[in-house]
């Protein structure tokens, strides 16, 4: 019986001419002619702390060192393109329903959650504001140190944490205080009982 022909018998044959192979190497050089063309990343690598190689976006970044991510206040704000264009209306279109359907999947997790687990979700954020990671850790690293300042220069004494087992020693100990100051004074004046053989 004779094999089934492949849908795509006619494309590898075509694959494997000389004549494609040349349009393929002709593709691979002008591509790689572009890449090395185009403007470098203004960035440094973190292995060597040399320039980055990589092709530069339109803000000088590569999409590795904050190409794609904007900075400063449109940090994680959604950046829409131009609807200026045919192309650029498509994709406004396009993201604007990514984001609804993002929206609508964050309001059913929100909706889906414990009243501990909202409050949980609320103090995170309230705690990681948008923003670059190493601006947070430092206001949080100031917050820290400034807590401790307040309480180094405050003129109240610290309150102790109430504790059981401290609250038992602490009884303990003044009745052993009582105890030997009883003692104390029953030596510096002696009693006629205590007076013995030596009156």
């Amino acid at each position: 019986m004779r094999a089934p022909r492949s849908r795509t018998a006619q494309l590898d044959r075509w694959r494997k001419s000389a004549e494609f192979r040349q349009i393929a190497l002709k593709s691979a050089k002008a591509n790689l002619a572009k890449f090395n063309a185009a403007p470098r990343c203004a960035a440094a690598r973190k292995r060597d702390g040399k320039p980055c190689c990589n092709p530069a976006m339109k803000n000088g970044r590569c999409d590795r060192h904050g190409g794609k991510t904007p900075s400063g206040r449109q940090w994680h704000v959604v950046q829409y393109s131009d609807c200026s264009t045919p192309a650029g209306e498509a994709k406004f279109n396009r993201k604007l329903r990514t984001q609804q359907r993002y929206a609508e999947q964050r309001a059913a997790r929100l909706a889906a959650m414990t009243p501990e687990q909202r409050a949980k979700h609320d103090a995170w954020h309230r705690s990681h504001p948008a923003g670059a990671a190493a601006p947070r850790s430092a206001a949080r690293e100031r917050t820290r140190q400034n807590a401790e300042a307040r309480l180094l220069i405050s003129p109240q004494p610290r309150q102790r944490l109430s504790d059981p087992e401290a609250a038992r020693v602490e009884a303990a100990l003044a009745t052993t205080r009582a105890r030997l100051a009883s003692l104390e004074a029953r030596t510096t004046k002696p009693t006629d009982e205590d007076e013995g053989i030596f009156s």
